[in-house]
């Protein structure tokens, strides 16, 4: 998917491989000795906002800031949900064309999605779905981003946050993964 996403915004075509090899060997100590400077056992810093593309070693520094808007990084593997996600990235986990794409989301802003069943037949009614497997995609998500602003007399603070919370229906804590000031 990553591939594809890259592809779509015409990004350089080792990008996709660039992130996958540094992401593998920052969550594991044998796969970092194959990135350049890495020795054995030295893990790279794993990624936890999308600005941290910019220091996996080779990947184009102007790819960062084409690339960032489409991605977050989560703490496991998890399906995209079509309501919220872009025409960029629904193109990329459904195979389908760009135009297409956003023909989705644009019946999506009148209708959200109501389960995966129904992205799969709206898929269909857009011309895709050849490629798409119903454990990529969800219409829900147990992650969300929280932002705020604070503004007091002349002072001014962004906030931004990622939070995860449990399954739905069981009593469960929210975990946050990170927060920054913007």
């Amino acid at each position: 998917m990553l591939t594809r996403l890259v592809s779509l915004l015409s990004l350089p075509e080792p990008t996709a491989d660039l992130i996958s090899a540094y992401m593998i060997a920052s969550l594991t100590p044998q796969a970092a000795a194959g990135l350049p400077g890495a020795s054995t056992g030295n893990r790279p810093l794993p990624l936890v906002f999308p600005e941290d593309l910019a220091r996996i070693p080779g990947l184009d520094p102007a790819v960062v800031p084409r690339l960032a808007p489409y991605v977050v990084v989560l703490d496991m593997p998890t399906p995209v949900n079509f309501n919220t996600a872009s025409a960029e990235v629904i193109a990329a986990v459904a195979g389908l064309s760009l135009s297409d794409a956003r023909g989705l989301v644009a019946d999506r802003d009148h209708t959200y999605f109501n389960s995966v069943g129904d992205i799969d037949n709206r898929l269909r009614a857009h011309g895709g779905g050849a490629n798409f497997s119903d454990s990529d995609a969800s219409v829900g998500s147990s992650y969300f981003f929280i932002r705020g602003e604070i503004k007091l007399e002349r002072a001014d603070t962004r906030m931004e946050a990622l939070v995860k919370r449990g399954p739905v229906g069981q009593p469960a804590p929210v975990n946050l993964l990170w927060e920054r000031e913007l």
